[in-house]
């Protein structure tokens, strides 16, 4: 990831090494990327499926209601019955990536999203709207939890973590580039336009399932593939558990994006533009950050300590965020900017500390079954967040934002005996089983040193 540009010469440019955490001088292009081979393919199908994202998410609804004829109430019913459907066959279709293969399983995931998207393009009635949105929300929660089991098989335990926040990096900038498009396409205000952003997800889509081809398929002789084994639990209760609390740092997302902005606009002297640009400070935040700041939660016992971090500033931004209104305009957006770094650094931590948690709990042989398992724990706090953000912040004034904060304080003390209660149930077979494929470290030790020759 590029932590600072400037013009060529020496000192102006630098990347950061994913594999390290340090920070070095930029030679050629190709420093900046990951090296080639499986880790730059997943990268390069991550940038691609979130630029059609970006595209998807900011004109979907409109062209539901304005073209389709759906009523806005009911397009939003159709959205939380495909995020519902997405979450409860996760795991099933995560048991699928476990016992075929998550590779095939990511391919086929996005080809019939798809092929799905196009047919929403033609639909004009509830009845026809809900199955296919419905279905979209399946295959996009499969492809997920399939691309997550993939990642675990092609990069070494010690370096998913840095991965995968390299990974977010990647969404962040996919995604605001998609919305960036987005919005020049919206004004065009008619329904080609509007379709050509769904088409535009389904061109990513397949775009994606193409590039896919190139990576390897898991090796068969890896333990436990295709079998039934301890390490493959119908419900793992406790790692359920770790996904509940781990997962309430997501509601901080909620407070920035629905509660701060409602927050600043009804009880504060902080200009309104600032709702939307403490938005974009934070995305950009993200994408500088988010790789640096994941460094040491490589082990459970690091995530652990990070995690608790989080929640503590985050219950700290809540408390922040309840001053904004007791402050006239200039000091209000002093405090209102502290609340966005404290919000962000929550991110970074949570995000981080989730990651070490879906992976280094798991067994390595059903890191598929235990990634639908994650998603249907961490699905709680995603579906409850938005409702008690918004009613705590409205209705107690400002008592809701200490509501809020408490939220995070609980799960402060939850955070070390839930993790400890699944650290004691991991089985003998958890903990011996391989890293990653049996490749071998020979070939996957180097997937994510950076290309450092010169130009």
């Amino acid at each position: 990831m590029t932590s600072r540009y400037g013009p060529p010469g020496a000192d102006a440019t630098f990347y950061l090494d994913t594999s390290t955490g340090e920070v070095c001088p930029v030679r050629r292009f190709t420093d900046i990327l990951p090296p080639p081979g499986p880790v730059r393919v997943l990268q390069t199908n991550n940038l691609i499926a979130t630029i059609g994202y970006g595209l998807y998410t900011s004109g979907s609804a409109i062209f539901f209601v304005k073209e389709s004829g759906i009523s806005p109430s009911m397009v939003g019913l159709g959205f939380s019955a495909a995020g519902l459907a997405g979450v409860l066959l996760s795991m099933p279709i995560g048991r699928l990536a476990d016992r075929w293969n998550s590779r095939d399983v990511s391919i086929a995931c996005s080809t019939v999203l798809a092929l799905l998207l196009i047919a929403a393009v033609f639909v004009h009635s509830f009845w026809e709207y809900l199955p296919v949105i419905t279905g979209i929300g399946i295959v996009e929660a499969g492809g997920n939890v399939a691309r997550g089991s993939l990642l675990a098989e092609l990069v070494p335990k010690e370096q998913r973590v840095r991965t995968a926040a390299y990974s977010r990096v990647v969404t962040n900038i996919g995604f605001s580039l998609g919305a960036l498009c987005a919005g020049v396409v919206l004004g065009v205000n008619t329904r080609a336009a509007y379709a050509s952003l769904i088409l535009g997800m389904a061109v990513a889509a397949l775009a994606a399932a193409a590039l896919s081809l190139r990576l390897p398929r898991p090796r068969s002789d890896r333990v436990g593939a295709g079998k039934e084994t301890s390490g493959t639990r119908t419900y793992d209760l406790p790692y359920i558990a770790v996904s509940v609390v781990s997962s309430t740092t997501l509601i901080g997302n909620t407070v920035l994006t629905v509660g701060l902005p409602l927050w600043i606009i009804t009880h504060t002297a902080v200009p309104p533009p600032l709702a939307a640009w403490m938005i974009l400070g934070n995305t950009l935040l993200v994408i500088a950050l988010q790789v640096r700041m994941s460094r040491g939660s490589d082990t459970v016992a690091g995530a652990r300590r990070m995690q608790r971090g989080a929640f503590a500033v985050l219950a700290l931004a809540c408390a922040s965020a309840a001053a904004v209104a007791e402050f006239s305009t200039l000091a209000a957006t002093g405090v209102l900017l502290v609340t966005v770094a404290l919000l962000t650094l929550g991110e970074l931590w949570g995000e981080s500390a989730n990651w070490s948690f879906r992976y280094g709990l798991a067994p390595d042989n059903a890191h598929g079954a235990y990634g639908g398992m994650y998603a249907l724990g961490g699905s709680l706090p995603n579906i409850v967040g938005p409702v008690v953000v918004t009613f705590c912040t409205a209705r107690f004034v400002p008592g809701g934002w200490f509501i809020l904060a408490s939220i995070f304080v609980a799960g402060l003390l939850a955070n070390g005996p839930v993790i400890s209660w699944a650290e004691r149930t991991r089985t003998p077979e958890d903990a011996t089983l391989p890293a990653g494929p049996q490749a071998g470290t020979d070939t996957v030790s180097s997937l994510m040193t950076p290309n450092r020759e010169s130009g």
